[in-house]
């Protein structure tokens, strides 16, 4: 099985790496700049308006945010530029990792760079309904579709960290295994 960027050569996957490490990064600095006064407004900002669940639950975060309301619609705006580097980032590492020749885990890491990816629409999905919860008020339909969009995102994302930190552990421990025996 192979991976989303197999017809990537090598010398160039290392520099998309950088690229959308750096996409990636600049992103989520803006995002957590600007979600500053969501964050003194709700204590967990904009994750707990993805999670409220419920009409009642989105309303009161969004009475919560009267002043940055703003705020909150242009941060789901920037999300959507985010949201087209993180699920690459996520899934390229996965499928490098998944190429060395030491991976322990690859076809878990082939399945991972795969799926991460469906990371990006249910973000996109999300999104729309906050989106749409501030423009039109709470409802309990758009508040379930963001919560239930949200979770599975997470899921996916901490799946791929997940991989990239066993994997990358076992690949630093079996190369300096490797250089302590030669």
């Amino acid at each position: 099985m192979l991976h989303p960027f197999f017809l990537v050569t090598y010398p160039n996957r290392w520099y998309l790496l950088v690229l959308l490490t750096v996409a990636t990064a600049g992103f989520a600095y803006i995002l957590w700049c600007q979600g500053e006064p969501l964050k003194a407004a709700t204590p967990h900002g904009i994750l707990a308006y993805e999670f409220s669940w419920t009409k009642q639950g989105a309303q009161a975060i969004l009475d919560s945010w009267k002043k940055p309301f703003d705020v909150a619609r242009e941060q789901l705006q920037v999300d959507y530029a985010f949201l087209v580097f993180y699920p690459l980032l996520l899934s390229l590492t996965c499928g490098i990792l998944a190429d060395s020749p030491d991976s322990v885990l690859a076809e878990v890491g082939i399945f991972i760079s795969w799926a991460v990816l469906l990371s990006g629409p249910l973000d996109a999905v999300e999104n729309y309904a906050l989106l749409v919860m501030i423009q039109s008020g709470a409802s309990e339909a758009m508040a379930k579709t963001a919560g239930w969009c949200a979770g599975m995102k997470f899921t996916l994302v901490f799946a791929a960290l997940g991989y990239c930190l066993c994997e990358g552990i076992n690949l630093l421990f079996r190369s300096i295994k490797t250089a302590l025996l030669d």
